[in-house]
């Protein structure tokens, strides 16, 4: 077996990593930094994401580390506001979830979790090591680590939007740099609101997002200011942090301590192709965009949950390419659309043109009583940025066998729901594919496993199983393929039982 290298230790290289050594593959993890980070940076946690930590068994140590968030809170003054509860719109068959709330942990935290689980694998991270450049023959990758010439089969640039992989391939990154600057801070503040919750505040000189921290009062502050006119970065001073808040906040607010600030530039940018042969970008060296929606580091995550199972197989013996180039098929049309909506919800909610201002003044508060008054909206709306939505309906992986009318399609993710005693994701919890099976079926569910020994689980759902049942769509007989990534690859209905085996043979 050939051995993968992952460039870049944030959550996604550390994602990436750890998920290829949990299916078994070789991997090394490189860092040009020389320690962790310490600063919070990225902070919402999306459900999807809950759920991924979960597989990983790693939830519980960074619910430990963070703090829970139920409602999103829209603030225009003391008398128009729009709460949002975010547990209670996550209960549909399509987004109900074991973790039904926002999530706010400190970027370092996510790190520290993810390193440790990294560790618990046998793998550490390299630090202080520099990709300088790499070349790749159709039999692997020559990569200059720090100038040395390492050869390995695979390599997955998980380094950011100044990715040195990327570079190195010579892959376009398209896209502008927002105007503004902005200014980012974890403070302790002093005000009205109540703690826990997420809050957003558009006005007309601007929009301050609000998010909480563990600790109490101390939030993760957010907001677009004009740029300061010096090309030499400067450190945001108190009175200008604490004059952003008084222009953009209806209450007043006094900054009690600041823990850490900072002044930046933010960028939306794609690249056309995820996967160059050997190469992969994972990430934001993929894609960068705003932080419109907290969706950045989940989706980097997420890129690198549906890629590793994949390479690892590769590893493992052979595979189509077919299987390698999905990774490109179905997450590229995911980042290519958060790359049109961020930008198109930030140009709104930070832009200083006459008509941005007066939406944010006069038009958002009309909107968001009308609009968010609906509770079909508020579901859509947070089961979609809750990252439950994502699908991939035009998979190369997918297949199916008769018709149906309710339950998930192949392309969409595996959904949750209780079963016996436990729940659904209990039994797809691992690196195996798993086969649900609708109906009498105790035979073929042991024969499915004598076959793939522990490379699948196959789990009779009973007739009495009533929630699994409506979750997905079946009252008689019906069977379902989902991929290690927690994604529907086959779905039969009516079951064929000879039908289901060539699925599995054919993919495994």
């Amino acid at each position: 077996m050939g051995e993968i290298l992952v460039v870049g230790a944030g959550p996604t290289g550390l994602t990436m990593a750890a998920e290829l050594a949990r299916h078994g593959a070789a991997v090394r993890i490189v860092d040009r930094a020389t320690a962790p980070a310490t600063t919070s940076r990225a902070l919402v946690v999306q459900p999807r994401t809950l759920e991924l930590f979960d597989d990983l068994g790693v939830v519980d140590a960074a619910l430990a580390a963070g703090t829970r968030a139920d409602s999103v809170n829209l603030v225009f003054d003391r008398e128009r506001r729009a709460r949002i509860d975010v547990s209670g719109l996550l209960t549909e068959p399509e987004t109900h979830t074991e973790y039904p709330w926002l999530f706010s942990l400190s970027q370092h935290e996510t790190e520290r979790v993810l390193t440790d689980h990294l560790a618990s694998l046998g793998v550490g991270v390299e630090r202080g090591v520099t990709l300088t450049g790499l070349t790749q023959d159709p039999d692997g990758v020559t990569a200059l680590l720090d100038g040395r010439a390492v050869r390995f089969d695979w390599v997955v640039g998980c380094d950011g939007a100044r990715s040195a992989v990327r570079t190195a391939i010579g892959m376009p990154f398209e896209g502008a740099t927002y105007a503004e600057e902005f200014i980012m801070a974890d403070a302790r503040l002093d005000w009205e609101l109540p703690d826990g919750d997420l809050y957003v505040f558009p006005s007309r000189s601007g929009f301050l997002a609000a998010f909480a921290m563990p600790g109490a009062g101390r939030f993760r502050i957010f907001g677009n200011v004009g740029a300061h006119g010096s090309p030499d970065y400067s450190e945001p001073t108190h009175e200008e942090f604490q004059t952003m808040l008084d222009e953009r906040l209806p209450l007043p607010a006094r900054v009690v301590e600041e823990y850490w600030v900072s002044r930046y530039r933010l960028h939306r940018r794609g690249v056309p192709r995820y996967r160059d042969g050997r190469v992969f970008l994972v990430g934001d060296a993929a894609h960068v965009h705003s932080p419109a929606g907290a969706q950045g580091m989940n989706t980097g995550i997420q890129d690198a949950y549906n890629l590793a199972w994949k390479l690892a197989r590769a590893c493992r013996g052979p595979a189509s390419d077919s299987l390698l180039d999905s990774y490109h098929a179905e997450r590229h049309p995911v980042g290519q659309r958060l790359l049109r909506t961020t930008d198109r919800m930030f140009s709104v909610i930070s832009g200083q043109g006459a008509v941005a201002r007066f939406a944010r003044g006069h038009v958002g508060p009309v909107l968001a009583r009308r609009v968010l008054g609906r509770e079909s909206v508020r579901r859509w709306l947070i089961g979609t940025f809750a990252q439950l939505r994502i699908s991939y309906p035009d998979s190369p992986l997918n297949a199916r066998d008769g018709g149906w009318r309710d339950g998930p399609a192949p392309g969409d993710r595996a959904r949750e729901a209780s079963l016996g005693t436990g729940r659904v994701y209990d039994v797809l919890r691992g690196t195996h594919h798993t086969v649900l099976l609708f109906g009498e079926w105790t035979g073929l569910a042991a024969r499915i496993e004598e076959t793939y020994r522990g490379r699948v689980v196959a789990r009779v759902v009973g007739a009495d199983e009533t929630a699994a049942r409506v979750a997905y769509g079946v009252s008689g007989s019906g069977g379902f393929v989902i991929r290690p990534d927690k994604y529907i690859a086959y779905r039969a209905d009516p079951l064929d039982p000879e039908h289901l085996l060539a699925d599995l043979a054919a993919r495994l």
